[in-house]
């Protein structure tokens, strides 16, 4: 199983194609600015006064950086309950790797106790 944290970085090929977005005009940059002004306002981002900048300016510019906010918005509201609240998943703060435990569950202190429905435990012998 790969970690959350894996999971949260971009390959080779994204890192090149995510700079070659914001030499196209910033394209890269901007897409990403109404998505982490979404996750700020539950709790699991921060914005840099640089990305508040350009939110506001888009949001004057027709509405483009709201609309586009809206969507990523409305998935993170339909995802599943993190327990505890979003309070204290700031990032840079550990919130990475809490947010992904809180996604797994618990895990039992013994792994064998965990068995699915209609298989046999592992320390069940048939001797």
């Amino acid at each position: 199983m790969t970690s959350t944290v894996g999971r949260l970085r971009l390959t080779a090929a994204e890192q090149f194609w995510y700079v070659l977005q914001c030499i196209a005009f910033g394209a890269g940059y901007f897409a990403k600015v109404p998505v982490k002004k979404a996750l700020s306002e539950v709790g699991l981002a921060e914005m840099t006064g640089a990305e508040q900048f350009w939110y506001v300016l888009q949001c004057i510019a027709f509405g483009a950086g709201y609309f586009a906010k809206v969507p990523v918005k409305k998935a993170l509201t339909e995802m599943a309950p993190i327990p505890g609240g979003y309070a204290g998943l700031k990032s840079g703060q550990g919130g990475t790797s809490q947010l992904g435990e809180a996604y797994r569950g618990t895990i039992p202190d013994d792994q064998s106790r965990s068995v699915p429905p209609g298989r046999p435990s592992a320390q069940t012998s048939d001797s």
